[in-house]
């Protein structure tokens, strides 16, 4: 669960002061991060993915959209049979990934460490080039690459983790549903990828706590958002249902007080978080992980 955003006002207010330039301009972005969370926070009960659906952009109210109640499909990412069924439709597809992840992967031996934390999944952690100030002290190992879902990521997360050290997983894709049909995953398959990831991290780290992120309200991808929401409600099923997985919610601090994505936490492209938005994701995760630990 995120931090309450007092406690994050007053983690932000006990930093350091310092007098140098930088630090004023770091600080001022803190207290900037400080009065969004808690000027947002009041919406979390209206517009958190994993208690009330956000207002439909379509108008429709369809049972799908707005019943918190989804149940998983069945599927064991143990049996051989089940995991092939499940990836022989991508492999081809996944091919052009192949060079990406290799170059990731030959870091392998060398990245990471005991207190590591892994950051695996597209490119929204890819190209968060601030992770390791966001989110000091905690040391960072990132396996992403840009346009990963989990349809990929099932196939390759063997490969980008062979022999690398972390301490705990932190997993976000947010491609399966990106509104081309042809290309887009439903919730249900994406539920069986989803464990299969975390079965093949289970596989080297058998005890390291792993954390689901949710898929973030963008403004380019709104009018998917119902569908996106019973992604997310997929994966808090499976954090509610698996030992040692845990959903951090993220919709209450990027949706403004009428259900929408708030622009001024996103680059031009309409996609992807800029700075300010990625201090705010990174408080999330903090705090996420203070829970846990």
């Amino acid at each position: 669960m995120a931090r309450d955003p007092v406690q994050a006002t007053e983690l932000l207010r006990s930093r350091p002061v310092d007098p140098e330039p930088t630090s004023r301009y770091r600080l001022t972005k803190f207290a900037i991060l400080a009065v969004c969370l808690v000027a947002f926070y009041p919406q979390a009960l209206r517009a958190q993915e994993t208690f009330a659906p956000s207002k439909n952009p379509s108008g429709n109210n369809a049972a799908e959209e707005n019943n918190a109640d989804e149940q998983l499909v069945a599927f064991n990412p143990h049996d051989p049979a089940a995991v092939e069924a499940l990836l022989e439709p991508y492999r081809e597809r996944s091919e052009k990934w192949k060079e990406d992840v290799s170059k990731l992967a030959a870091g392998n031996a060398t990245d990471g460490g005991a207190e590591h934390v892994l950051f695996l999944g597209s490119s929204s952690f890819r190209l968060w080039d601030t992770i390791q100030e966001d989110l000091a002290p905690v040391k960072v190992v990132k396996r992403a690459y840009g346009g990963a879902r989990f349809r990929d990521l099932a196939i390759y997360t063997p490969e980008l983790i062979a022999g690398l050290r972390f301490s705990k997983a932190v997993i976000f894709i947010a491609n399966d549903i990106t509104g081309k049909d042809s290309e887009d995953t439903d919730p249900e398959t994406t539920s069986k990828l989803a464990r299969l990831v975390i079965a093949q991290l289970r596989s080297e780290h058998p005890e390291v706590p792993i954390h689901l992120v949710a898929v973030t309200p963008t403004p380019v991808r709104y009018k998917h958002w119902p569908r996106i929401q019973v992604t997310n409600r997929m994966l808090r099923k499976i954090a509610e249902t698996t030992p040692g997985v845990f959903y951090i919610p993220t919709a209450y601090a990027f949706l403004d007080r009428d259900g929408h994505p708030r622009a001024e936490l996103f680059k031009e492209d309409r996609l992807h978080l800029n700075s300010i938005g990625y201090q705010i994701w990174a408080r999330i995760l903090l705090g996420a992980f203070e829970t846990v630990d």
